[in-house]
């Protein structure tokens, strides 16, 4: 077995993940006979791991009793068996155990779930470092409750577990055939761990049990305090799936070479383990997949769930492409970038067609009428010095009375995206732009980020400004909000502005300075900037640095999470960025967001 947490999903009670405790025909008490005659009836039906989701009109009534709650699902990415929902009253989060209680729910999904009985909420210790707090606690609450493992002599059948069989990647040592002896194991499997656990654990999980051998989990339950029990749940729907439902990872055969399903299905095994395995259509696969399957042992591809039934331990996915090779920076970053529904395409010729197809773009003089003219303002741009979407620009000036006029200036998007138009459309699906180590996926076109809204210096651009009228000690006397026309004068790097406020005396060399619009001196602009930076008002506003002030150019070393398989970039113990190398030194860029 591969999967380094499979110990995990042994159940320390005696109820596995999400399944009632109520006993069934095939419970260890039941007899040879009733077994015979039960397996005789069902002879050739197939049995269902989930259970069935409940209807609208049911959720919806029992939402509004509040018989049931509606939450994001969120699936510990280490420990994939646990997941978690919010509790409405915002006490402790709302606990769901393994894949059978998630009911095909995937990470992120909107899902509704169903409170358990008290006697299966999950017992949780105190967060303490007080031994003697701990050890009183402990005293009060049974050995088999304390989230000790079943006993050493039961552990030979941990494979009977839905969770052992579902959840864990294991190469192969079990069987994938989600419809024959699985299906039994998975269903017996659940019924068997559904009774108390004996305290002496036994060997034959079939041998008759009575009720002075085990231990009733709900009497002992009932003692406890009531900080020491996390609500637990199963989801009986699945509101909205927010997961894309595709996943990078890798193709196997299926171990069974004589089963029906060998020459139909390949196993696809996901790099994240919060997804499921799924079968995929040999048709799907490389045409010398099944003779050369070791050619394709690390070949990332990409694949989609398209369906995931009640009576099958693995869901059914389509293969959408294959990546390359697993470890390196772009087919890594592409799956990545796909799993998250993030949308990196190209744009549309349709969504380009929505923007001024002749360049140099000039402003209509119609807006000239419609807009406040500041283009003889000192305006001035602080970005990074490789930036080439300037997006917002600062001025200040000193006004006759000893008041100050500071301005904060945003390009006017808006003007170039007329809504319900496809470029307005592909904007909103995209949200954000997403910025990665090594690239940019830009919410709107590069056109339009860098060049027709850009505030490139020396040239006219329409805005969106705030301007105040400010006392020396950062009173408000006025403000003003309204489209405007500007004309940059220079762009200022980071280090530039950094340095003006560091030693307002000194003057930087000009050689030193970017190009200065000749209506305006480097003094004016050094002037203009040391005075909006000391404003009180200023300073209030630097309290909470943008992004681009809180990552300034530096230098980080990417390593690799054993167990995620991410790679991140680290700076002072701190994750800055994800990126697929195993050690590359590179350069953290600032980011922006485009409003």
């Amino acid at each position: 077995m591969s999967h380094p947490d499979y110990r995990m999903n042994l159940r320390p009670l005696g109820t596995p993940r999400g399944v009632s405790s109520v006993a069934g025909p095939h419970d260890i008490g039941a007899s040879p006979g009733d077994k015979k005659s039960k397996n005789k009836s069902t002879r050739g039906k197939k049995k269902s791991i989930f259970e069935t989701y409940m209807s609208k009109e049911d959720v919806s009534e029992g939402l509004k009793r509040g018989t049931l709650i509606q939450g994001v699902l969120r699936i510990n990415p280490k420990k994939f068996h646990e997941a978690f929902i919010p509790s409405p009253d915002g006490d402790r989060d709302i606990f769901i155990d393994g894949v059978v209680a998630r009911n095909r729910a995937l990470n992120g999904d909107l899902v509704v779930v169903k409170l358990l009985p008290e006697e299966q909420w999950k017992v949780v210790k105190p967060e303490s470092n007080d031994k003697e707090t701990e050890a009183a606690y402990e005293s009060d609450i049974p050995e088999e409750l304390c989230g000790h493992h079943l006993p050493q002599q039961s552990l030979k059948s941990y494979n009977d577990s839905p969770d052992v069989i579902v959840e864990a990647q294991f190469d192969g040592s079990d069987s994938e055939d989600g419809h024959g002896i699985t299906q039994n194991v998975l269903v017996d499997g659940v019924k068997k761990l559904s009774v108390c656990v004996s305290e002496k654990g036994r060997e034959d999980g079939d041998a008759p049990v009575t009720k002075d051998e085990t231990t009733c989990i709900s009497q002992d339950t009932r003692a406890l305090p009531e900080k020491s029990l996390q609500r637990s749940a199963k989801v009986v729907y699945i509101l909205e799936k927010k997961h894309s439902r595709a996943a990078t990872g890798f193709l196997k055969l299926l171990a069974d070479k004589n089963s029906e399903l060998f020459r139909k299905y390949a196993l696809f095994s996901p790099s994240d383990h919060r997804v499921p395995r799924i079968y995929v259509p040999l048709k799907d696969c490389p045409q010398d997949f099944v003779a050369r399957p070791k050619d394709y042992a690390n070949t990332l591809f990409i694949c989609r769930i398209v369906d995931w039934k009640e009576d099958c331990n693995f869901a059914l996915g389509q293969l959408a492409k294959s990546l390359g090779q697993a470890g390196e920076i772009e087919p890594e970053t592409e799956g990545i970038l796909t799993e998250y529904g993030v949308d990196f395409s190209d744009f549309s010729s349709e969504v380009l067609e929505c923007l001024p197809q002749g360049l140099p773009w000039t402003i209509p003089p119609e807006e000239f009428s419609k807009r406040r003219d500041l283009r003889k303002d000192c305006i001035f741009t602080i970005d990074p010095s490789t930036a080439r979407d300037l997006d917002d620009a600062l001025s200040c000036k000193p006004l006759a009375d000893g008041n100050f006029e500071v301005g904060v200036h945003i390009a006017d998007v808006s003007y170039f995206v007329p809504e319900g138009s496809d470029l307005d459309k592909v904007a909103a699906e995209r949200a954000t732009s997403v910025y990665l180590v090594q690239k940019v996926v830009p919410m709107l076109p590069r056109l339009l980020c860098e060049e027709l809204c850009s505030l490139n210096p020396m040239s006219d651009k329409l805005t969106f400004s705030v301007i105040w009228t400010l006392t020396p000690e950062g009173k408000i006397l006025d403000e003003w909000f309204g489209r405007t026309i500007i004309c940059s004068c220079t762009k200022l790097s980071y280090e530039h502005a950094q340095s003006m406020i560091e030693s307002p005396t000194e003057k930087i060399p000009a050689k030193e300075l970017p190009p200065i619009s000749p209506e305006h001196s480097s003094e004016e602009v050094h002037q203009a900037h040391i005075q909006a930076s000391h404003s009180p008002s200023a300073e209030d506003a630097q309290a909470q640095p943008s992004t681009e002030e809180r990552l300034p150019e530096t230098q980080g070393v990417c390593d690799r999470d054993p167990d995620t398989r991410l790679f991140f970039l680290q700076q002072q113990s701190r994750v800055l960025e994800a990126k697929p190398q195993n050690t590359i030194r590179v350069e953290e860029q600032a980011t922006q967001l485009q409003i």
